[in-house]
């Protein structure tokens, strides 16, 4: 019986030991967080048979008797609990019944199973062998029946993967093998006083068999044992199937990242440390190389001579790394920002005998080539010191493997660059000449504007000239009667002293109103330089004062209504450039006045009248200056102001007048000065700034 005992124990022991050593880390199998229990069982009850045996060569004792039933109770503890784990996991597909009983399969059915059981060791400890029967009908009975059906049902809950691998003889043999088990393991114990071990046990079992149960259990043992280890194959063929799954998927990312390459126009590279390529794509071909041509080479082999050393590694790794370092053909480091982005380079193209290049290679052409490089580390992933990271992400070694980038053809758009530089410059050039041009053109305009101002004054100056004489007419007059007076007083002895005072204070009053006259006159044609405060108000009078003889020589009435004008009438311009505008709108208005009275019949008198206002609304002061000479003719009415345009006779009108009015208003005074007909007559519209 010993030889039985060492091969139950040992098949256990192994079927424990395969189940624990077996890798199962990432499997997709339901019940891989169910199996160490199963170990769990194999290991313990083999150790309690190796115990077994050891009693029947060495004999007993109390201490051992403990042990060997913990390791009983122990073993049959973790496959209840394994077969009402595998149960609770293969009834995802199960019949209604099925799913309700394993939902009420709980750990308390764990727990209580192993509680009722130290109970019954504890409360009846003087009946001989209770304990070790309650441990097996309780636990190694039930437990070996659940773990039966769970083999059974668990094969049918993933029969979609377990059906690929040739499986299912060796669950259905567990499933039978376990049932068996727990028949002849829970069932059949030794003889005891309580029922039903003292029908059914192992003596009873040898004489209506022939064959100790023992003998049996080790048969039923090594059949477990050797289902369990075929059924542990599903783990190699996951660990295989997955490897194989993995090496297509990365044949598969290969092939598109080597599709991805090959159909990227921009050169793509990758060199070694030592700077030699290691993968160049079909791109190659457009410098006339071929891309194994270029595998083993260095890198200088495509660049021109004068280019190599500065982008060369030994010249790169010396350059600090920053946002303002040198770019550089290699990235090595693990500190900065370590890419290389902008380097240009210039490339060699050659074309080989027998190449599949373009036609089109010219041989010894050089390009220029953008290089946007990086680094490339070995990654070692075992270590877990942090090192650096980086733009390629988190790198736990220092050892560089070389560098990869992109090389990007950039003669064209380099060329364009130079040309639209060129172009640049050259716009600019013409810009610069256009605004001294312009600015020369404006000088040039308001010397003119300037001039055409004084012209205009010169071509007033003759009727000026006149009504200074018809102005000077009646004081030189009253001097004269004051002269003869002074003599017929002194022939007639009635000259004295007061009377010689006022004939001399007449006098000067006639000869101050005669130089206020030529004052006057002198300050309209003085050109004014700087823009000052004035009031328009005072201005009119000015004008209207040195033109009132000749107005009332020709019956021309001006009404301004100076007493109910707004208060604050000043403006920030030129006074004497506002008077000439003045002047110019009134003398245009008297003439309109006179031209159509000479149609008129000499009995028919029609008062001639200019009208003048001024209004303030909001920051805008507004002069009009109306008449009824008639109004302007509708053709003349969008060329009235233009320069040299008049309406006038030749031999009467300059046609600088309102050209030069609507100049100096807009240009100079920043207002806007407007014209329309009226009933009977013209309206000039003068609109200035206020303040």
């Amino acid at each position: 019986m010993d030889v039985v005992f060492f091969v139950y124990g040992l098949s256990f022991i192994v079927m424990g030991l395969a189940i624990a050593l077996k890798p199962k880390e990432g499997s997709a199998f339901k019940w891989t967080g169910t199996l160490w229990l199963l170990a769990g069982f194999g290991l313990l009850h083999g150790v309690n048979e190796w115990l077994d045996m050891w009693v029947i060569i060495k004999g007993t004792d109390k201490t051992l008797d403990l042990i060997r039933w913990f390791c009983l109770v122990g073993s049959y503890v973790f496959l209840f609990e394994f077969g009402r784990r595998l149960v609770r996991v293969s009834v995802v597909d199960s019949p209604s019944c099925q799913l309700m009983a394993a939902r009420y399969m709980g750990w308390w059915l764990t727990a209580g199973a192993v509680g009722l059981v130290l109970f019954i060791r504890i409360v009846f400890q003087n009946i001989l062998n209770l304990d070790s029967a309650a441990a097996r009908y309780l636990l190694g009975f039930i437990g070996s029946l659940m773990t039966a059906y769970g083999f059974y049902s668990y094969y049918r809950c993933d029969k979609n993967m377990l059906s690929k691998i040739n499986v299912k003889k060796y669950f259905f043999i567990t499933s039978a093998a376990f049932f068996v088990y727990g028949i002849l393991g829970g069932l059949v114990v030794n003889r005891g006083a309580f029922f039903p071990a003292n029908i059914l046990n192992s003596d009873s079992f040898l004489k209506a068999v022939g064959i100790p149960v023992q003998a049996l259990r080790a048969g039923i043992a090594m059949v477990i044992a050797f289902s369990m280890i075929n059924i542990l194959k599903i783990f190699n063929w996951e660990v295989t199937n997955r490897q194989k799954e993995n090496y297509l998927r990365l044949r598969c990312s290969e092939e598109k990242y080597r599709t991805l390459i090959e159909t990227i126009p921009d050169i793509v590279y990758m060199i070694d440390k030592d700077g030699v390529f290691v993968l160049v794509n079909n791109a190659v071909r457009a410098l006339g190389y071929e891309p194994g041509e270029l595998i083993g080479q260095h890198f200088s082999k495509i660049l021109s001579p004068e280019d190599v050393e500065s982008v060369s590694r030994s010249i790169a790794l010396s350059q600090q790394v920053d946002k303002t370092g040198v770019p550089k053909f290699f990235d090595e480091r693990r500190t900065g920002t370590r890419g290389t982005f902008g380097l240009e380079v210039h490339i060699i193209k050659k074309k080989h005998e027998g190449s599949s290049a373009s036609p089109d290679v010219v041989v010894g052409e050089v390009i220029i080539g953008e290089v946007n490089s990086s680094g490339v580390y070995e990654i070692n992933a075992a270590s877990l010191e942090k090192e650096f990271t980086g733009t390629l992400g988190l790198i736990k070694t220092r050892v560089a493997g070389g560098s990869t980038g992109v090389i990007r053809d950039i003669t064209v758009r380099k060329r364009e660059m130079d040309q639209l530089r060129k172009s640049e410059q050259m716009m600019e050039a013409v810009a610069q000449n256009l605004q001294d041009m312009v600015n020369e053109e404006i000088r040039s305009k308001l010397k003119r504007e300037h001039i055409l101002v004084q012209q205009s004054k010169l071509a007033t100056l003759g009727e000026m000239i006149a009504v200074i004489a018809h102005q000077w007419k009646q004081p030189l007059n009253v001097i004269g009667l004051i002269i003869q007076d002074l003599e017929d007083a002194f022939g007639y002895e009635g000259l004295d002293a007061e009377y010689l005072q006022n004939a001399v204070k007449n006098v000067f009053e006639q000869i101050d109103f005669m130089t206020r006259t030529v004052d006057d006159f002198r300050n309209f044609l003085r050109p004014s330089k700087e823009k000052v405060r004035f009031c328009i108000k005072k201005e009119i009078e000015e004008i209207l004062f040195m033109n009132e003889t000749l107005l009332k020589r020709n019956d021309i009435i001006v009404l301004f209504d100076k007493e109910n004008l707004p208060d604050f009438c000043e403006i920030t311009g030129y006074p004497n450039e506002f008077k000439h505008v003045i002047l110019n709108l009134i003398n245009n208005a008297r003439d309109a006045i006179l031209s159509l009275g000479k149609g008129r019949l000499p009995d028919e008198v029609v008062e001639g009248r200019i009208s003048i206002g001024i209004t303030k609304k909001d920051n805008t002061l507004t002069i009009t200056i109306s008449d009824n000479g008639g109004g302007i003719p509708p053709e003349a009415m969008e060329k009235i102001f233009d320069p040299y345009f008049t309406t006038k006779p030749e031999q009467e009108g300059t046609g600088i007048g309102l050209y030069m009015s609507r100049t100096i208003i807009e240009s100079r005074m920043g207002g806007k000065l407007t014209v329309r007909n009226i009933d009977g007559g013209a309206e000039l519209r003068i609109e200035l700034p206020a303040g």
